[in-house]
């Protein structure tokens, strides 16, 4: 993928998790569903946006230098 791609999901990530909070406190005030038992949710939301990011984002080449195997000293 291109890096307009990873800036966009990086872009995305703020209002992603203020959305995702959002619901978890309306779920917790309207339906009875605890807060403490959804947290986690939050977690998982910037797990995945964070795995997005890096699945989106360019390969960095490493310089290889001479004598060495893949570039590790």
């Amino acid at each position: 993928m291109n890096t307009g791609t990873a800036a966009l999901i990086g872009a995305l990530r703020g209002p992603l998790i203020l959305m995702a909070l959002g619901a978890l406190l309306c779920a917790h005030r309207f339906s009875g569903v605890s807060f403490s038992k959804t947290w986690p949710v939050l977690l998982i939301v910037l797990g995945v946006m964070k795995l997005l990011q890096r699945l989106t984002a360019p390969a960095v080449n490493e310089p290889v230098t001479p004598g060495t195997k893949g570039g590790q000293a």
